[in-house]
C-alpha cells in the first residue's frame, strides 16, 4: 500500500534544475482546579448558565462549551435561566456534585454588538474565579466564543488551549481541482484561500511571516507557492523542474529544508538566507544524498532533520540526520510503512504514520531520549495520514480516510486526537475529501 506522498513522487518528472524567482520567506492567572498533565481524567462537572434569551449568547455559549469539553477533562450541563442563581440556589447547584458554575448574561443589546458578562464560580463558597465583560460583534460570534473559551483555559488548567489555533488543509474540489482552505481549529469557520483551478497540496505554515506555503500542479513541475494573508498575494517560491514542496521552517524563518527531485529523486536541501545574503546569491545545501525518495523534511530546533525516505529498506523510514556529524540514523525498525513525521517542541515528541495490522495508524517517539521507542498512539479501523501537532503538544489533527456507510464510499476528512484522552474527533463534515492539514498556533483566520 502506498502513501499519497509516495504515489507523487512516483508520477511527477524530474529534470535539471534551473532557476527561478527567490525564496520568500495577559498574564495568566493560576490554575484553580485542573492539572492537564494527569495521566487519567477525571472530569470536572460544570454547570453552563445563559442568563435570558438572547439568541447571540446562546451562540457564544454553544461554542465556549465545545472549546471547554474540548480538553476532556470538563463535562458541561448546559442550562437557560432567567437570572443568576443566589447563593442558596448556587450552594444547591454545588450539591448536585457541580464544581463550577460558569453564567454568560448579555448586559447591553445593540444592532450590531452584544456585550456578555462571563462569570465562573464555585456554587458552593460563591468564590469567584473570573468575571470579565465582551463586547461581542454580532458577525463573529464564533471567534468571540473562541476568544471567551482561551481566556478561560488557563484559568482552569494553568495553560492555553487550541481555541485561537488556525488549522489549513487541501479540500477536492473536483478531480482536477484541489483548494486550499484555512479555518479556526474547530473547523466552523472554513475560507478557501487558494482557489487556481489546479492541484494545490501540502500546505506549511511560515514561522514567522503570517502565511502559508503550498505546491501547485503545473504541466511540468509542482512549483512551491507562497501566500501572504494580509495582503492576499500569491507569489513563486521556487520553480524547478520536477517537485517542489514541503518546506519545514526553522522557528526564526531563516531557513528552510525541503524537497526538490530535480536529479531524478526527491533529495533534501537547506535554504539559509544568511548564507544566501553572504554569497549574494541563491543557493541551496544538499542534506541528503541517495538514491531513494527523501521526502517530509522536519527541521528541528537544534539545526537537525527529520525526514523520510525509502533508501535502505526499500519501504520509508523515519530517519534523523545530525546537523553537526552529518551522520543519519534510523529512527523507526525497518520494518512496515512510516511516513510524515511531525515535531513539537514543547513535548519534544514526534508523530508519524505508519501501517500496522491493516491501516496507517499514529506513532510517536520521544526524540529527548538517546534511545527513542516507537510508541503506538491510535488503534481503531480507518487510515490516519498526514499528522500535524498542535503547538501545545497535546492534540494531534490528521486526515482520517475510512469508508462511511452513510455515503457509502471511502472518505476523507480532517481529524483530532487528544493524546492524554485518547479520544479522537471528526472535525470537518462537508462531502468533499480533505487531506494535508496543518496546524500553527496563532489565530490566522479571523
Amino acid at each position: 500500500m502506498f502513501s499519497r506522498l509516495f504515489l507523487i513522487l512516483a508520477t511527477c518528472c524530474a529534470l535539471p534544475l534551473h532557476s527561478s524567482a527567490p525564496i520568500n520567506v495577559i498574564q495568566q492567572p493560576a490554575p484553580i482546579l485542573l492539572s492537564s498533565q494527569a495521566k487519567q481524567y477525571s472530569k470536572v462537572k460544570m454547570i453552563m448558565l445563559h442568563v435570558g434569551e438572547s439568541e447571540a449568547v446562546a451562540n457564544i455559549a454553544k461554542m465556549i462549551h465545545f472549546d471547554l469539553e474540548f480538553s476532556d477533562q470538563i463535562a458541561i450541563d448546559f442550562k437557560k435561566t432567567a437570572a443568576i442563581p443566589n447563593a442558596k440556589q448556587a450552594a444547591a447547584l454545588g450539591k448536585q456534585a457541580y464544581t463550577l458554575m460558569l453564567t454568560l448574561e448579555e448586559k447591553k443589546a445593540k444592532k450590531k454588538s452584544t456585550t456578555v458578562e462571563i462569570s465562573l464560580k464555585d456554587p458552593v463558597t460563591n468564590q469567584s474565579f473570573f468575571s470579565k465583560n465582551y463586547s461581542c460583534l454580532a458577525h463573529n460570534l464564533i471567534q468571540q466564543g473562541h476568544t471567551i473559551a482561551d481566556d478561560l483555559m488557563p484559568v482552569l488548567t494553568g495553560e492555553n488551549g487550541p481555541s485561537l489555533s488556525t488549522l489549513a488543509y487541501c479540500k477536492q474540489v473536483s478531480n482536477n481541482q484541489k483548494i486550499i482552505c484555512i479555518a479556526d481549529y474547530a473547523c466552523r469557520l472554513e475560507k478557501p484561500v487558494v482557489t487556481a483551478r489546479t492541484i494545490n497540496i501540502a500546505p506549511a505554515w511560515h514561522t514567522k511571516a503570517p502565511g502559508l506555503c503550498y505546491s501547485q500542479f503545473t504541466r511540468t513541475n509542482s512549483r512551491l507557492m507562497f501566500l501572504d494573508l494580509q495582503t492576499q498575494k500569491h507569489s513563486v517560491v521556487c520553480s524547478y523542474d520536477g517537485l517542489n514542496m514541503q518546506p519545514s521552517f526553522s522557528n526564526d524563518g531563516a531557513q528552510a529544508a525541503l524537497c526538490l527531485s530535480g536529479k531524478g529523486n526527491s533529495e533534501i536541501y537547506l535554504y539559509d538566507q544568511k548564507v544566501c545574503k553572504t554569497l549574494g546569491k541563491r543557493t541551496f545545501k544538499q542534506l541528503t544524498n541517495n538514491n531513494g525518495n527523501n521526502v517530509s523534511p522536519c527541521l528541528l530546533p537544534s539545526g537537525d532533520l527529520v525526514f523520510c525516505s525509502d533508501f535502505q529498506t526499500g519501504s520509508p523510514q523515519i530517519y534523523k540526520k545530525n546537523s553537526t556529524t552529518g551522520i543519519v540514523t534510523r529512527l523507526t525498525s525497518g520494518k512496515g510503512y512510516c511516513a510524515s513525521p511531525n515535531y513539537n517542541e514543547i513535548t519534544k515528541q514526534l508523530v508519524y504514520t505508519r501501517y500496522a495490522h491493516g491501516a496507517f495508524q499514529l506513532w510517536s517517539l520521544d526524540l529527548s531520549s538517546d534511545h527513542p521507542r516507537e510508541k503506538q498512539l491510535t488503534f481503531n479501523a480507518g487510515d490516519k495520514l498526514e499528522p500535524s501537532w498542535s503547538a501545545c503538544g497535546k492534540y494531534v489533527a490528521f486526515t482520517y480516510a475510512k469508508y462511511d456507510s452513510k455515503v457509502k464510499k471511502r472518505m476523507s476528512q480532517i481529524a483530532v486526537l487528544n493524546t492524554q484522552s485518547n479520544n479522537i474527533r471528526v472535525m470537518t463534515t462537508s462531502p468533499e475529501q480533505k487531506s494535508f492539514p496543518t496546524w500553527t498556533g496563532r489565530n490566522l483566520y479571523a
